[in-house]
Formats: C-alpha cells, sequence, structure tokens
C-alpha cells in the first residue's frame, strides 16, 4: 500500500516536470521559432543625376561689343540749318520783353551780339525805361518763333542773314491779353572767332 502511494507520487512529479517542459516549449522554445513578421524592403531612394555645373554665367559671356572712338567721329560743322535754329530762339527772347522784368531779355541777349549791337540795345533799353508809366500798369510783348529762312549764308565773307516769321502779343494792364499778330525779324550775322554773332536786327512793319 505504501509502494504504492510512493509510485503515484512519483508519476505525478513526471506528470508535473512533463507538463512544465510542454509549456516551457510552446510558451519561449516555438516563439523563438516562429518566423518574425515579413519584412519590408527599405525605400530605396533614386539618386537623381546632380546638375553639371556652368562653366559660363551671363555675366561671364563676351558680349559683342564694337568699340566706339568718338576721337574718329568728323566734328559736326556748322551749318545754315544750324543758324536758322540759332535765329529763331534769338527771335523769341529779343521780341519777348516787359517793364516788370527790367528788359532784361535785351541784356541776357548781349552774348550773341556784336559790339555794335550790344551798344545799341544799351541804348534801346534806357529808352524804354524812360518811357515806362510809373503807375506800376503791366505791359509787355510775348514772341513766338514760327519758321526761319537762311537767304544767305556765306563762311567765306562771314555774314549772313536770315528772316524768321513770328506771332506777337503786345499786353498793357494784363499779362497774355490784347490780340496776336504776325511779324517777321529780319537778322543779320557776321562771323567773329569761328561764332556767328547777330550784327543788325530789324522788325519789318
Amino acid at each position: 500500500m505504501q509502494n504504492n502511494r510512493k509510485t503515484l507520487g512519483i508519476l505525478i512529479i513526471l506528470l508535473g516536470l512533463a507538463l512544465i517542459l510542454l509549456i516551457v516549449y510552446f510558451g519561449f522554445l516555438k516563439k523563438e521559432t516562429t518566423p518574425s513578421a515579413e519584412t519590408l524592403p527599405a525605400a530605396t531612394t533614386a539618386q537623381l543625376p546632380s546638375a553639371v555645373p556652368a562653366t559660363t554665367t551671363p555675366s561671364d559671356k563676351p558680349l559683342n561689343r564694337q568699340e566706339y572712338d568718338i576721337s574718329q567721329e568728323k566734328a559736326h560743322k556748322f551749318n545754315a540749318a544750324d543758324l536758322e535754329k540759332l535765329a529763331m530762339s534769338f527771335a523769341e527772347r529779343f521780341g519777348s520783353f516787359s517793364n516788370q522784368s527790367a528788359y532784361g531779355n535785351f541784356i541776357d541777349l548781349k552774348i550773341f551780339m556784336t559790339d555794335d549791337l550790344a551798344t545799341w540795345v544799351d541804348t534801346y533799353v534806357a529808352t524804354l525805361k524812360s518811357q515806362a508809366k510809373n503807375d506800376g500798369s503791366y505791359y509787355g510783348i510775348t514772341t513766338r518763333a514760327l519758321t526761319a529762312e537762311a537767304k544767305s549764308f556765306d563762311e567765306n565773307s562771314g555774314t549772313a542773314q536770315v528772316i524768321v516769321a513770328t506771332e506777337r502779343r503786345e499786353s498793357t494792364g494784363e499779362i497774355n491779353g490784347g490780340t496776336s499778330y504776325f511779324q517777321t525779324i529780319d537778322l543779320r550775322f557776321v562771323l567773329e572767332d569761328d561764332e556767328w554773332l547777330a550784327d543788325e536786327v530789324y522788325w519789318e512793319k
């Protein structure tokens, strides 16, 4: 009887050990042998071709520039057309004046006049000032050059004549008052020290 109990105890112990071994096997060893979840291959990034470095930049590119030597340019020779332009400008300034500006336009033009004409201008301005009214009223004339025609242009003799057609307006008491009228001016030029200077001026009636 006692031997049977002993045998039964041994069997129980053996069964317990077998059970433990099964638990260990299925719980640990089996888990290790189970293939892990399939791993995805690592994503690969395509290597883009690197940009080929430019050998030149826009600023490095040679420009098709032609060198211009201004010293090779022929000097402009003053001609009749140039004198016509000068005469138109002179006529406008010579024919525009007022008592409020003290007739300064005549004085400003003296650098474009011969000594004889400049002397005449001084006398003319003095006469205008003496005849001006002292009541403070305005008096003036404005002139606009319309066309110019060189009647003669002779560099050898150093003389030239230009006729300038103008439109004028005489104002008394009010600036830009009065009616306009047309008048031509006859300008005579002489060549002094390579400069064309006004020598005679005639307003045609």
